[in-house]
């Protein structure tokens, strides 16, 4: 299992994930910010009545290194 980090990007906010996931790789960490970016937006309906289209994941690595970017869009194709 890897460590990786799942930061929110919101415009030039970014909301940091301390602590990370661990995941088998990064395709399992993509999925997993799409299954997180749906409950995001549906949360975000209800709190805001705004969706947060516009949002996405940053995946990094241990290193913190940037190793995907998910936008948000894709969780609702």
């Amino acid at each position: 299992m890897r460590l990786f980090f799942l930061h929110v990007r919101d415009g030039s906010e970014l909301i940091s994930d301390p602590e990370g996931s661990c995941f088998p790789d990064v395709v399992v960490a993509k999925s997993e910010a799409i299954h997180s970016a749906r409950e995001l937006m549906s949360e975000s309906v209800i709190r805001d009545g705004r969706l947060g289209i516009d949002r996405r994941f940053e995946i990094a690595d241990r290193e913190r290194n940037i190793v995907a970017i998910v936008p948000f869009r894709e969780a609702v194709n």
